[in-house]
């Protein structure tokens, strides 16, 4: 039957063709002279009431051959009758739809369904002129439904089915099933018009954005169309921000996908307005990257300080690590380090921060040493290599790299000559490298001569 998909509600009507002949006496039915189809005489209420009871004794049975022709002389004499609505043109679909699916042939089939088609289109011109109540957002979905479900039987019907329920949504956006915004959304993805689907989301957030299932249809289909296409997640984001230029979360998301996207001037231009808008410590936390990348080490690191400030999250093991890189590329060693242990206190198995810490005993030995290394430039390289070795022990990740960089160095420790004059210098003792140029280390090693 012609009700698989959602359709109008159903009319409850005494059962019996006596309580008919009552509720029809009751009501005191008149037929208009427009009920008559242009007829000289109305029919009777007699007449009328004979007609209706029998095709909607056979109708509620399903026994649609025998109320065609009641039905049929309802629509000519009566058609509004009993209440003056619409219920005898929607029956009259419900029933031409029956019969073509049980009909013995293709072009019977065919037959039926052409009907029940010309009724639906023209059933809303004839309750204006009768002056019947009925529903244009009903007729509308009636009409895409039908399409829907037999489009395949009707190869001359070559409208789609969502056409009309967006019509439908324009008028009582309310009234609007999930599954229909379903359906819009996919037809106009199919079509291969993202821009007006997502416009189509837009209007559905704007009209019923605080029914839930239907929200959670318009944020998956966003989904979808964003992750195939970043480019129109960063425009319709553009639109929202110019319709909510203070909404914060907005902002948020588009600088992220600025940046995801190397749009890195325009996330610039986000960033000095998210930061006086009391942002998170993930926003904190991104511009402050920015900034290093940028070789902005000041204003990172004053970033990632504010963020501690004015936030209630803690700072994470990567924060301190980017803090203390921060301040090594400033040239503030001591500070840098102080950062770097910051993030092996958060995480002891953060073997990055041991390798920078290595790294900067090592570039303290280029600054200080020169190209004229001495014994005691040399013996700092034991401290860079401890570093080393400590991150390879904690972190297999950077096993690899911590390795390479330990066969490096090692070939530049004191060697045994080296030792040999140093009184301070005892292989497999404790050697403290405190003096000088080195006097911020303040860290303690073992004697170890030069490997090839």
């Amino acid at each position: 039957m012609y009700t698989l998909l959602p359709t109008m509600g159903d009319w409850k009507l005494p059962a019996g063709a006596i309580a008919m002949f009552l509720f029809l006496a009751a009501a005191g039915l008149q037929p208009t002279a427009a009920q008559t189809n242009g007829s000289s005489s109305a029919p009777s209420q007699q007449e009328v009431l004979t007609h209706y009871s029998l095709y909607y004794e056979d109708f509620k049975n399903e026994d649609y051959a025998s109320a065609l022709p009641n039905l049929r002389w309802i629509l000519e004499h009566a058609p509004a009758a009993p209440q003056n609505d619409d219920r005898n043109f929607e029956r009259a679909v419900e029933l031409y739809a029956g019969l073509a699916e049980n009909a013995e042939s293709e072009s019977d089939m065919q037959a039926y369904l052409d009907t029940a088609y010309t009724l639906i289109n023209e059933a809303p011109g004839r309750l204006d002129e009768l002056g019947a109540e009925y529903s244009e957002y009903e007729w509308l979905m009636e009409k895409g439904r039908f399409i829907q479900q037999y489009a395949s039987e009707m190869p001359d019907v070559n409208e789609q089915p969502e056409a009309y329920y967006r019509e439908a949504f324009n008028l009582e956006p309310d009234r609007m099933q999930a599954y229909y915004v379903d359906r819009i959304i996919q037809g106009l993805l199919n079509d291969g018009d993202q821009q007006k689907a997502l416009s189509f989301m837009d209007e559905v957030e704007a009209q019923v954005g605080d029914k839930e299932k239907v929200m959670s249809i318009v944020s998956q289909y966003r989904q979808q169309v964003f992750g195939r296409n970043p480019q129109a997640r960063i425009a319709f984001l553009e639109t929202q921000l110019e319709e909510n230029p203070g909404d914060r979360q907005i902002m948020a998301d588009l600088f992220e996908l600025y940046l995801n996207q190397g749009q890195r001037s325009k996330a610039s231009g986000l960033s000095d307005k998210l930061l006086q808008m009391n942002p998170s410590l993930e926003i904190y936390r991104q511009i402050a990257e920015m900034r290093l990348e940028d070789g902005r080490a000041q204003e990172a690191f004053d970033l990632y300080q504010q963020a501690e400030s004015n936030t209630d999250a803690p700072l994470t093991a990567q924060d301190y690590f980017n803090m203390g890189e921060a301040q090594e590329n400033m040239g503030n060693f001591p500070e840098a380090r102080q950062y770097y242990r910051q993030a092996i206190e958060q995480d002891s198995g953060f073997g990055q921060a041991y390798i920078a810490i290595g790294d900067l005993y090592a570039q303290a030995v280029s600054n200080c040493g020169g190209s004229e290394m001495g014994r005691g430039d040399k013996a700092v390289y034991w401290l860079a290599v401890d570093m080393y070795q400590q991150a390879r022990s904690v972190d297999e990740s950077v096993a690899s790299t911590a390795t390479n960089k330990i066969n490096t160095y090692r070939k530049y420790f004191p060697t045994a000559e080296d030792i040999f004059y140093r009184d301070d210098m005892e292989s497999g003792q404790s050697f403290r490298v405190d003096y000088g140029c080195y006097s911020w280390i303040n860290e303690t090693t073992t004697v170890r001569k030069a490997t090839s």
